[in-house]
């Protein structure tokens, strides 16, 4: 037998693709598990007994044949026919990874799973409790499934994997020779070597650049960007020189930036160059993130650049702007009465808040063509008196305060237009809504679901009086009154679906999708039209909640198709985070208004400087595109806009901090196969 174990030994630590478990519900490849097999499968037994759930736990002393640990742990679930209710643990012993791997409709969410790594399977693997990982996961799904939070685990610290299987230590005692254990290091060693170079293999595989392609395009763009700062901030000084303090603002903000994204990037560069080994993972993660970090901040600097030529430009040739604002003011005051017509149409059908964003469009808009005209007609003198520079600077604010007038006067169609769409999603809504409550009383009526009676009797009756709240005053504000019926329905709607087959879920799920996302669409663009065009008193916490809106919005579009449910949730927070910008921005004009009436600035703020002032129009207005001054492209990367794909998404789960993570690396499961979810990372 002791001769066996030493056949056995060097294989057991072998390379491993993914595996076929057999029927096993545990598969050691390593020998971690030991004496402690038997309580590992009472605890894979006691989760399947009570929750219906099975988990396989696979040991492993490296994940190879694929490209990385997410791969190699979907492939062995898909190879194995792993179900629903089927959950993989996979555990890479030797490079100290680990994976879950679950189906998209697994009971649990990301954020479940998520609160399973950190709390239960990191803290085992960490302190190499190989069974106590195994045990703790079971524990830990069987909590979360009931609905709790996961308890700390009970760990037993044991051995590092080249150990705890009995390897060197048995041979060298059943062979009484220290030749033995000198082969068997030399044995390890191979092994590890070997493991490292497939793993290598499977990442450079992968799409995009080698690791030595992008350790060249970091230092090239470095280099770049460290000089592009330190030629900035000369031109910062005679651009406040030439333009004054005022209208460099935004510059001094854009450099700012670029030099706090240059502190990141080189602290990742140490973390590329210092003696600490690193995964192959983590280097091209960490060289993406410094590619992204660099062209972001050369954007940056390039469009501030782009903002100076164009003053530059005016101060040369001034005419041609002042001709076109003349004729922007001209055509934009035409477009008033039709605006105030519009308004008073829409007054006589929906209510003040659903208009609010809207309400003073016509007034601002008079105000900041005047503005504009002010300011235009006073160029002319500014440049007799030798003042080009502050002339250039005036006609930028009254180009400026035309296309914020001619976006007020578009917006009061805009919100129209949004209003007619949520009523008719209104109508429809209410429809929908009512056949749940008929659906629900209906199961309440048969003997499978009396029993639900206490949890579906409360949702009934909230639903039931949000749809009646919805007919009778709906109509005057239709955005507002269909996102209450949605919160009102959703709770029903989700005690429902476990009666109802999975492509009708699926329909009704898109159909409440649509309306949500028609909800949070047109509130996200009131409000963004209501900042733009009084950005002058509008903080940085309406400007936060709007733009999550907008991510929240962009990102529920694109699972629409893929996910539904995701995206709903998605858009639902878009529309909350939408409300909050929209209530944070009216507190903040409302203050502006009242200290503006008091005297707080020069000149009034109900006059003309004060609208201008309102809309933003005397801070800095250098922002912009572009990238006349320091362009990233060329080189093999074709440019730096092919950063902004695939090829950056590898590191988008990195931090960008200077330290670096030892703990749990979630993983998006979009392009995982099949679509399965789950995390994992280093322990």
């Amino acid at each position: 037998m002791l001769a066996l174990l030493a056949l056995q030994a060097p294989q057991a630590a072998q390379a491993t693709d993914p595996v076929n478990l057999g029927g096993a519900y545990v598969v050691d490849r390593v020998g971690v598990v030991g004496t402690r097999a038997a309580e590992v499968q009472d605890a894979l037994d006691e989760l399947s007994q009570t929750e219906g759930t099975n988990l396989f736990v696979v040991y492993v002393d490296s994940f190879t044949g694929v490209a990385d640990r997410e791969a190699w742990a979907d492939d062995t679930a898909t190879k194995n026919d792993l179900g629903v209710n089927d959950v993989l643990l996979a555990v890479s012993t030797d490079d100290r990874l680990y994976q879950l791997s679950v189906d998209p409709d697994f009971a649990l969410t990301d954020a479940q799973l998520s609160e399973l790594e950190t709390t239960s399977i990191q803290p085992s693997l960490r302190q190499n409790d190989w069974a106590g990982a195994a045990i703790n996961t079971a524990s830990g799904l069987s909590e979360l499934l009931d609905g709790e939070s996961v308890s700390p685990p009970v760990i037993t610290p044991g051995e590092a994997a080249s150990t705890a299987g009995g390897g060197s230590s048995v041979l060298t005692w059943a062979l009484g020779g220290t030749v033995v254990v000198v082969a068997g290091v030399v044995g390890a060693v191979y092994l590890r070597k070997r493991s490292k170079a497939k793993a290598a293999e499977a990442q450079s595989g992968t799409d995009g650049p080698s690791q030595l392609e992008l350790d060249r395009e970091v230092g090239r763009l470095l280099v770049q960007l460290d000089d592009a700062v330190k030629s900035s901030e000369q031109e910062l000084g005679f651009a406040i020189a030439q333009f004054g303090d005022d209208a460099t603002a935004a510059f001094v903000q854009a450099l700012d930036s670029a030099k706090e994204k240059v502190r990141q990037s080189f602290a990742l560069k140490q973390n590329l160059d210092d003696r600490t080994p690193d995964s192959p993972e983590d280097r091209r993660a960490w060289s993406l993130k410094i590619i992204e970090l660099c062209t972001s901040a050369d954007a940056e600097l390039d469009a501030q650049a782009d903002a100076f030529a164009a003053l530059r430009e005016l101060e040369k040739n001034p005419q041609p702007s002042l001709d076109a604002i003349a004729s922007g003011v001209a055509t934009a005051r035409q477009h008033i009465p039709a605006a105030v017509q519009t308004l008073q149409s829409l007054r006589a059908t929906y209510s003040a808040n659903a208009l609010a964003t809207v309400l003073e469009n016509p007034a601002q808009a008079e105000k900041l063509l005047a503005y504009a005209d002010t300011t235009a007609t006073a160029v002319p003198g500014l440049i007799s008196g030798g003042r080009a520079s502050e002339a250039a600077v005036s006609i930028q604010r009254a180009q400026a305060a035309v296309a914020q007038s001619e976006t007020l006067l578009a917006a009061v169609g805009t919100l129209g237009s949004a209003l007619q769409n949520a009523a008719a999603a209104l109508a429809s809504a209410v429809t929908e809504a009512t056949d749940d409550i008929v659906e629900a009383r209906s199961l309440l009526a048969t003997p499978q679901g009396a029993p639900r009676g206490a949890e579906l009797s409360p949702l009934v009756a909230t639903l039931d009086s949000a749809v009646t709240q919805a007919r009778e005053s709906g109509a005057a504000d239709p955005v507002a009154a269909l996102q209450a019926l949605q919160r009102a329905n959703a709770p029903l709607d989700a005690a429902l679906a476990g009666v109802r087959e999975q492509a009708q879920r699926t329909a009704r799920t898109q159909e409440q999708l649509s309306r949500t996302l028609t909800a949070a669409s047109s509130t996200i663009t009131a409000v963004k039209e209501y900042v733009v065009t009084r950005r002058g008193a509008v903080s940085v916490d309406a400007r936060t909640r709007i733009a999550e809106a907008e991510r929240l919005l962009n990102e529920s579009y694109g699972l629409q198709s893929t996910d539904p449910e995701r995206a709903l949730s998605s858009a639902t927070q878009a529309y909350q985070f939408a409300q909050a910008a929209d209530q944070a921005a009216r507190i903040d004009v409302d203050a502006f208004s009242t200290y503006s009436g008091q005297g707080g600035y020069e000149q009034g703020g109900s006059g003309i400087d004060g609208s201008a002032m309102l809309g933003g129009l005397l801070g800095g207005l250098l922002s912009g595109g572009g990238s006349s001054r320091r362009s990233y492209s060329g080189g093999m990367f074709g440019g730096s806009s092919s950063w902004g794909g695939g090829g950056r998404s590898s590191g988008s789960s990195r931090s960008s901090g200077s330290s670096r993570s030892s703990g749990s690396r979630r993983s998006s499961s979009s392009g995982r196969s099949g679509g399965r979810r789950g995390g994992g990372g280093r322990f």
